[in-house]
């Protein structure tokens, strides 16, 4: 490559689950992450190099916020307000931060569904969940804004400047 003039200053590749893996290739300079910052479900999934169950070298960030509006079917059933359109995939499915007994699924363009297999604690209409979402490229796009929460308070309001640019 170099006799053919490319400039090789800067080796790039990889990615957020890659990233820890390229320190043994030679020349390697760059590595080109980017999901790390919010870490959706699909990288949680993955497993990594020090834990081959999950995923969990960064936390997750990047969270929808689901209000239950029905909690009237059989008790292991929990209805949201946060279908696809807030969360667009279904695989890998959401997570209900705090409940991992907890299997969510968008059951349309505007409910979700919640099956029950064991909870911390009972909970009721109008009551609101932080969920994980499922990818975050997706997501990010459709929502007008990010709100930046530190230590339970938002801290700022980030506007999505590509809201609706996608083709």
């Amino acid at each position: 490559m170099v006799a053919s003039g490319l400039n090789l200053e800067i080796f790039s590749g990889a990615g957020t689950g890659t990233y820890d893996m390229m320190d043994g290739i030679p020349g390697f300079t760059d590595v080109q992450v980017g999901s790390y910052l919010f870490m959706d479900c699909q990288y949680l999934e993955i497993g990594g190099v020090r834990n081959d169950v999950v995923y969990d070298d960064f936390a997750s960030s990047l969270t929808v916020l689901a209000t239950i509006i029905n909690a009237n079917h059989p008790a292991e059933t929990l209805v949201t307000d946060a279908g696809s359109k807030a969360l667009t995939l279904n695989l890998p499915p959401a997570r209900v931060v705090g409940e991992p007994g907890f299997e969510y699924s968008a059951r349309s363009d505007e409910y979700g569904m919640i099956t029950v297999s064991s909870a911390t604690r009972e909970y009721r209409v109008g009551e609101v969940l932080e969920v994980i979402v499922p990818h975050c490229d997706p997501v990010v796009n459709l929502h007008d804004v990010l709100y930046g929460i530190r230590g339970g308070r938002v801290e700022s309001v980030l506007p999505v400047l590509g809201r609706g640019k996608s083709q």
